[in-house]
């Protein structure tokens, strides 16, 4: 057990986790539709083959939208627009009504009290977030709640092939899907309302009419997602959802995500809670989604907005992520650029690998992170106490690694925070805290790691736009040391019940030395897929082999199924292996 690393409990896991879905909830997001979503109007045409890797949409609209004249009249026009194209199109639908400060203005002339509010951020929101209902006041309810029962009816009246693809319903009772009452504190102290009491039981109120006319129904029931329901700083909302919905229908839960940029604070104790809920559940099987939001814009991301893109779907990856929600803005800069298309086809084809025995690919991206929290790995006698806000601990754990790239940009940003490093970090760090330690992998791994080969930083030096994606990260041998072997299994589930029929190997690799040799060996290293002899035009560049007779009985050395193997004195570099499987 590492010492010193967060503790995930339930509560911080909400605070930073986007969509949990309970087995339930498994046909409303069927493991195809995993991937990259758009979260509104990012896609004009979905039949434009440059928009195929967008499997799902959002949908949202105001109050004032639906209800734009006054109470007798609801217009969903908005969703029943989004709802045509996915069905013509085979995509699903998450969907959501803003309220609050998206209220329509009839309301105030109809008995509820109009609030105004002294903002926490006036830069962003006293314009936009100009107006509040007074949300305890019976009229107000009485509005609000009818338009949750005209939603549900709109909802579940739709033609099948419409319904089905409604894959989940947001809650929302407060300022935008933040619940909370107001974004600031109101002018007039009488319309203050205590967070703690008041609020909860009225989000309690708004939480059992969804329930009402989204799940207490004869059939076509809908399933709904909840924000701010955590056991410690929202218990009581926590426990009306625990044990007031339906187990056989379940519900979601809205938090925060990891695929918004990588090295992120957090990132590795939040896999090792979920990932096991999420990758090949053997209880309760939960789905994940995050939002992309702009990060992609802000200043550390477009160092090089490809390699952005690319680790951070991995990352993402790396942390269980069903789900990559993003914004207008990013698919639009996505159907104009086709590397950035292609790595969210990557993102796609791996979210779906949920399954061992029904796996259609298994890999290994090659990646070491220097976690700052880990004392065995990195111990305090040596590199100073494992705090946080020690930074002298960052600077030690980076001089130990610089002979291999590593290198602290923006050495501050290692300790403000993930929400903080997206927002300002300036550079990458290779040492952070509680950040993904070893390789991005789903159902291949590589055994004993930084036993059998190094891991490499900034493979060609500085970062900038010039650099591949690839140069981030690596591993590779090193023959001074004996490292001249690496060796790979597969999950245990993967060919329990059948072997398959071939497996298509494609390694990425750095030809870096002219004349420098490696190969890839399997069945306890008897035979040869490969053998590759390199040029030294030092660019990154991909082998592939089909093998069709690999025992995958971990019978190699060290309990391997294949190895990669130095077969002369200089060290090879690799990016990673990807294995597609083509099963009888």
């Amino acid at each position: 057990m590492k010492k010193n690393r967060f503790n995930l409990s339930l509560p911080f896991v909400v605070l930073f986790f986007c969509f949990i879905i309970s087995q339930a909830q498994k046909v409303a997001v069927p493991i195809s539709s995993y991937g990259v979503w758009d979260r509104g109007g990012g896609v004009e045409d979905y039949s434009d083959p440059k928009a195929d890797f967008v499997l799902g949409i959002e949908v949202s609209a105001t109050w004032a939208e639906v209800q734009p004249n006054g109470p007798g009249k609801f217009d969903f026009s908005e969703f029943q627009k989004v709802l045509d194209k996915a069905a013509m199109y085979h995509k699903i639908v998450k969907v959501s009504v803003n309220v609050g400060p998206n209220s329509p203005l009839w309301l105030y002339d109809n008995g509820v009290p109009l609030v105004k509010v002294i903002s926490d951020k006036p830069e962003k929101h006293a314009v936009k977030f100009a107006n509040y209902p007074y949300y305890l006041n019976e009229t107000h309810k009485k509005y609000y709640f009818e338009l949750i029962k005209q939603f549900s009816l709109f909802l579940r009246n739709q033609p099948k092939n419409k319904f089905d693809c409604i894959a989940f319903v947001q809650v929302k009772t407060g300022a935008t899907g933040d619940e909370a009452p107001y974004k600031g504190e109101p002018e007039d102290g009488k319309f203050a309302i205590n967070k703690k009491t008041e609020w909860e039981k009225y989000r309690l109120e708004a939480f059992a009419q969804f329930k009402k006319y989204f799940n207490d129904v004869a059939d076509r029931q809908i399933v709904l997602t909840f924000n701010n329901v955590d056991p410690v700083k929202h218990p009581i909302a926590y426990n009306w959802v625990m044990n007031t919905i339906d187990p056989k229908i379940g519900f979601g839960i809205k938090g925060g995500a990891y695929n918004r940029g990588h090295h992120l604070t957090g990132e590795q104790s939040f896999k090792e809670q979920w990932n096991p809920y999420l990758i090949n559940p053997k209880g309760m099987k939960l789905f994940s989604a995050s939002e992309m939001d702009e990060s992609w814009r802000q200043p550390i991301f477009n160092i090089n907005t490809e390699l952005g893109f690319y680790w951070s779907a991995l990352s993402g990856i790396n942390t269980g992520l069903s789900s990559y929600n993003c914004s207008k803005k990013a698919i639009q800069y996505a159907l104009g650029h086709p590397e950035i298309r292609d790595i969210f086809k990557m993102y796609n084809k791996y979210a779906q690998q949920v399954y061992p025995a029904s796996a259609t690919t298994a890999f290994s991206v090659f990646h070491e992170g220097l976690n700052a929290a880990d004392t065995i790995k990195f111990s305090e006698k040596t590199f100073g106490k494992a705090k946080e806000k020690n930074l002298e601990r960052y600077t030690n754990i980076c001089n130990a690694y610089a002979s291999r790239g590593a290198k602290m940009d923006d050495l501050e940003s290692a300790t403000i925070g993930q929400v903080n490093q997206r927002e300002r970090q300036k550079g990458y760090n290779d040492v952070g805290w509680d950040i993904a330690e070893g390789n991005y992998e789903r159902f291949l791994t590589q055994i004993n790691p930084d036993k059998t080969s190094i891991g490499l930083f900034r493979v060609h030096g500085t970062i900038d736009k010039k650099s591949t994606k690839y140069d981030r990260f690596a591993r590779s041998f090193e023959n001074a040391t004996g490292k001249n072997a690496m060796y790979f299994k597969f999950d245990d589930e993967m060919f329990a019940a059948s072997k398959p029929k071939s497996l298509k190997f494609t390694i990425i690799w750095l030809d870096k030395n002219a004349g420098s040799t490696w190969a890839l060996k399997y069945n306890k290293g008897m035979n040869t897929a490969l053998e590759v002899k390199g040029k030294g035009d030092d660019k990154w560049k991909t082998a592939v082999i089909d093998v069709a007779d690999i025992e995958l009985n971990h019978k190699g050395e060290l309990g391997s199924d294949f190895i990669l193997v130095n077969t002369d004195n200089v060290d090879d570099i690799f990016n990673g292996i990807e294995v597609d499987i083509q099963r009888k």
